[in-house]
């Protein structure tokens, strides 16, 4: 697209198109919901336009991009901010550790060779930060995790038929779907399938959803079998498995989760007996090269980040690991030109490109929300939502093992779907006494008479009952 024409659009996208959003979003309530679930599609499919596009640039931003997904989270925000009816957060939980490694990529600019190529991935944090920001008040406001869910089905129903078309008519070995990488599938996967699986196995929901939901997952464990990534399988198989036990060990065996289970089993055991011979030959016939290149990338990260305090410079790590500055030479991998390709693991990548104390600025973010995540299972057991934090639970912890081999999180795709994860833990988090403090009220639980007929209708039912989300659509309203 010509510059001049692009920055019309850009002009007329922040003049016109996002201040009539916004007044839609006032005007008529509804539509903050059709904004939500347009920055959930766009999460899927990448759709951005780009100032000062670099195409060719080997990084993790290519250009000042702004994406269908911020053209849906700002009017959210703003129209949300604007409406008196709302109570919008700034610095949600969990903010103080994002600008700290915010920080670290702002200090990496020192180091960096290219200017625009370093504010490129500055660009990219601060629309990410938008999309938390609309994520978390909009699930705070609305309290709605029933529509969060159906959402969510939707889209990995939708991601497992463009797959499905993509293996079966258009012949792909290895299925991306809408995903610009089947390794950035395999993540997104992780964390929204496993989120699906938590909810299947310890909530209450109506046949329609019931129906959705199990469609969904289905989906999601053929297309990461559609992949053929050889860490997507193990790591979401095991998964699987951690969800499984986690939801036996909090709530206890049940029909449902006995007869998913089961049916699981059966039907993974049958489509892996289908692809065997597939993945068999992924895992014993890589080719040695690739396995060369992944070490020898690492050691350049380690020489990178040891040599530089604040690191090369955000997005730039190419432009090192190539043959101009020679820190990927080894035994193992000899890079063929001047630049090279990005170290396969984001903790090495980030740790080359903002110094070791950046990576150490990412691992407490990353843990922040991991540890207030188990926090909340632990609260919330046999509890509304506990579902949800089982199934995030499994998820973070996949996400957080795939990743010592991808760098796919620092991906547009992945970016956001890591943030509105973190969205919903942090609404969680926030509404955990309410939460438990509505469960007793619903059961009885805040009077001896109540506590004493729990405990004989436990009794006669062997096994509490799975929890149910709380009116209204998951999270209940402040005592």
């Amino acid at each position: 697209m010509d510059p001049t024409i692009k920055i019309i659009v850009f002009l007329f996208l922040f003049l016109f198109v996002l201040p009539i959003m916004t007044a839609v979003g006032c005007i008529f309530p509804i539509s903050r919901h059709l904004y939500f679930a347009g920055m959930l599609f766009f999460m899927i499919k990448e759709q951005s336009i780009n100032l000062v596009p670099m195409p060719r640039w080997i990084g993790t931003a290519r250009g000042y991009a702004f994406s269908a997904v911020s053209l849906f989270a700002v009017p959210l925000l703003v129209s949300m901010i604007l409406s008196p009816r709302f109570k919008v957060k700034f610095f949600p939980p969990g903010t103080f550790f994002y600008f700290l490694y915010f920080l670290a990529i702002l200090l990496s600019g020192m180091n960096a060779l290219y200017i625009h190529q370093w504010g490129f991935e500055v660009c990219k944090m601060f629309w990410m930060y938008i999309t938390f920001l609309a994520a978390f008040n909009y699930l705070n406001n609305s309290k709605d995790l029933t529509y969060f869910t159906y959402l969510i089905s939707f889209l990995l129903i939708i991601l497992f038929l463009v797959g499905l078309n993509q293996k079966y008519r258009l012949g792909y070995y290895q299925v991306p779907s809408m995903f610009p990488h089947q390794n950035s599938l395999s993540l997104f996967l992780e964390v929204y399938g496993l989120l699906e699986l938590g909810i299947l196995m310890n909530e209450k929901m109506n046949k329609l959803l019931l129906f959705l939901m199990l469609a969904a997952f289905g989906g999601s464990v053929l297309l990461i079998i559609f992949t053929y990534s050889r860490g997507g399988l193990v790591v979401y198989f095991g998964g699987i498995a951690i969800v499984c036990a986690m939801s036996i060990l909090l709530n206890g065996l049940s029909i449902r989760r006995l007869t998913l289970m089961m049916i699981g089993l059966l039907v993974m055991l049958s489509i892996v007996g289908y692809a065997l011979p597939r993945i068999i030959q992924r895992f014993t016939k890589a080719p040695e090269a690739s396995k060369n290149t992944r070490i020898g990338l690492a050691i350049a990260a380690k020489r990178m980040a040891d040599d530089y305090t604040f690191g090369i410079g955000a997005n730039h790590f190419s432009e090192y690991s190539g043959t101009k500055y020679n820190y990927s030479t080894t035994e193992f991998f000899t890079p063929s030109g001047e630049t090279s390709g990005i170290v396969e693991t984001i903790y090495l990548l980030v740790a080359a490109e903002c110094g070791w104390w950046g990576l150490a600025a990412l691992l407490l973010w990353f843990f922040y929300y991991y540890l207030s995540n188990n926090i909340s299972m632990f609260v919330l057991r046999k509890k509304p939502c506990d579902g949800f934090v089982i199934g995030l639970f499994g998820g973070l912890t996949c996400n957080y093992w795939h990743s010592t081999l991808e760098w796919s999180l620092k991906q547009p795709n992945n970016f956001t779907g890591q943030m509105i994860v973190y969205a919903l833990i942090g609404v969680i988090a926030v509404h955990r006494k309410q939460i438990v403090a509505a469960y007793k009220r619903s059961h009885g639980l805040d009077s001896p008479a109540g506590t004493a007929r729990r405990v004989s209708r436990s009794a006669a039912a062997g096994t509490p009952a799975p929890a149910q989300l709380p009116a209204p659509g998951g999270i209940p309203e402040r005592a």
